[in-house]
């Protein structure tokens, strides 16, 4: 498995735009509409890379209110004995799955037994106290603050490939001693709400959640060949085996190693996901209330919405409003879009992780969406009489101070290009004064740029998501730390553990048990980024106070290790 954590699942990884750039990319342009039959044919193309027997690839399915209009597999289920992929075939949904979960919860409380108000402590009592309320409907949307488990194990020292079960997860949970922002604050995706949802839903209903999904809403809608994996060695008829890459000379089989279900674990098929579909449009399960629920923009307490309801995100493509849920499991790739005011879906599940689904389904999609003019929905307002500065002036890097998250950007061949850390870089379109659209992103993604008294400033506004302001990182600030000074031991007691940091050929290293050495990357002062793209910043002694760092990703801010040993103690022993 590859040391760079960029190399990892979406739930590993810590990268600062892995939850946008990490499914997004480039896809092609709307067409015009064309009859059926000629649009199907052309679908094929799309796929035609990965239409092997011998490799895993995609399944894409195409619905209309839930009819099957397209279906078809490209490679194989089951590299290895030659077994094709087909609308039949079992695929994993990984980070799709929340929207079952979603649906457990409502069902639950439409039968009066909880209440989207209620504490999740009633139904949890291990999580700590942090003083602050985090309810079932925080969870749903997003909007806990709890930090994401999976980067939590991950700086704990677990491997993508260990097995996890329900009591690691809860275990780490408990020890936790701060959250990343007060509950109902912000939006900020984590798995960990959906871990706990599961809970719930497993208290209260007194069946584990498989028997409960199974029962509640597979059953009821027809989907016999869905299920849910809550052990990591249970047997599922007719599941596409899983890989890392697709590449038929150097095949690599991949499994999620959770025993546990709930941020993900759900198998459906492409003829069953069709019958989910048009639940939607015409509900057997639930209501009309309840789906309403689902697809409605949440709200946080200071009432901005946000592009995201409760287990489904919200937005458009190029003006047609959007309702999707992607993936990214180890050995599987997924995503879902719907687009209900068009009543069409497009589902397309991949068994290789390093198969992006995301740009193919929104291709497939483009055929057959009504062409619109989606500038004028999609782009921002021009903001006029704004001093206009250059792409070149405009380069550099910005901090954001609140989260503890960094933006770069480089000037390249006369194009202000963004800086995805192991994603790669991204041109950066203008679309009004001092603004640029991340063209790679199906929803708005808009940068734009302002010159303050203190120095520039950026405005990160996402579709759906509230906007953030990053600012520029003075060039003299980049002046190295005194690394000796940060060199020593810091121990963590949210999660038992130790890390080494030590000064080799004049560079500042993170050693870290099971995991190969880092070496870190300054910033500014004494902040740094790992070679992983998680930031450290060191904060040194004071009066009665250890010196400590604080550990940062997308979705941890500022979990804090402090330092157990004198400054200076250059061994390269990792501590265990």
């Amino acid at each position: 498995m590859a040391a760079m954590l960029g190399s990892l699942p979406d739930c590993y990884r810590v990268l600062p735009l892995a939850g946008v750039l990490g499914l997004w990319s480039t896809f092609a342009p709307a067409r015009a509409q064309e009859p059926p039959d000629t649009i199907a044919s052309r679908i094929p193309a799309l796929f035609a890379p990965f239409a092997r027997p011998s490799a895993p690839g995609c399944a894409v399915g195409v619905f209309r209110a839930g009819d099957v209009v397209f279906s078809a597999g490209y490679g194989a289920a089951d590299a290895a004995n030659g077994i094709p992929l087909s609308d039949t075939t079992g695929v994993w949904l990984a980070s799709a799955s929340k929207q079952f979960t979603a649906f457990a919860v409502l069902l639950l409380a439409a039968d009066g037994k909880l209440r989207l108000t209620d504490d999740v402590r009633l139904y949890v009592p291990e999580m700590p106290d942090l003083g602050q309320t985090i309810t079932i409907r925080d969870l749903l949307r997003h909007t806990s603050g709890l930090r994401e488990q999976w980067n939590l194990l991950y700086f704990a020292g677990w491997r993508a490939s260990d097995v996890e079960t329900k009591s690691d997860v809860l275990g780490l949970l408990e020890r936790q001693r701060a959250l990343n922002h007060h509950p109902g604050e912000e939006f900020l995706y984590n798995n960990t709400g959906y871990f706990l949802l599961a809970i719930v839903v497993e208290r209260v209903s007194g069946q584990p959640l498989r028997d409960f999904i199974v029962s509640r809403i597979f059953g009821p809608l027809n989907m016999t060949r869905s299920d849910v994996v809550e052990d990591v060695g249970q047997v599922v008829p007719g599941l596409a085996a899983g890989y890392w890459g697709h590449d038929p000379a150097e095949l690599r089989g991949a499994r999620p190693p959770y025993s546990f279900a709930g941020p993900t674990g759900v198998v459906s098929t492409l003829r069953d996901l069709a019958l989910w579909d048009a639940n939607f449009y015409s509900p057997r399960v639930g209501t009309w209330a309840l789906l309403d629920s689902m697809t409605t923009n949440g709200r946080l307490a200071d009432g901005t919405t946000f592009g995201y309801g409760m287990g489904l995100f919200l937005g458009t493509h190029r003006g047609h409003r959007m309702i999707n849920h992607a993936g990214a499991d180890p050995g599987y790739r997924a995503e879902f879009l719907r687009f209900p005011d068009d009543s069409l879906s497009v589902a397309v599940f991949c068994n290789a992780f390093d198969i992006a689904p995301t740009p193919l389904a929104l291709q497939v999609a483009d055929l057959y969406l009504p062409a619109r003019d989606s500038v004028a929905v999609e782009a921002p307002p021009v903001v006029r009489h704004r001093e206009s500065l250059s792409p070149s002036v405009l380069a550099g890097l910005y901090w954001n101070s609140a989260s503890g998250e960094t933006r770069g950007f480089f000037h390249e061949d006369g194009q202000l290009v963004l800086d995805g850390g192991g994603e790669g870089r991204f041109p950066l379109a203008p679309v009004g004064e001092n603004a640029y659209r991340l063209t790679a992103a199906p929803r708005r993604y808009v940068f734009t740029f302002e010159q303050e008294s203190d120095g520039l400033a950026v405005r990160e506004d996402i579709e759906g998501s509230p906007v953030k302001t990053f600012r520029r990182v003075m060039d003299e600030a980049h002046r190295p730390a005194p690394l000796q000074e940060l060199a020593g031991s810091y121990y963590s007691s949210e999660l038992e553990v130790s890390w080494r940091f030590v000064v080799t050929d004049e560079r500042l290293v993170l050693l870290r048990h099971r995991m190969q050495p880092d070496t870190l990357t300054p910033i500014f002062g004494d902040v740094f980024q790992s070679a992983n793209d998680f930031i450290l910043e060191f904060t040194p002694p004071g009066p009665g106070v250890p010196a400590s760092v604080a550990v940062s990703t997308e979705r941890v801010r500022r979990l804090r290790f402090t330092r157990l040993v004198r400054a200076g103690d250059t061994s390269s022993r990792p501590i265990f």
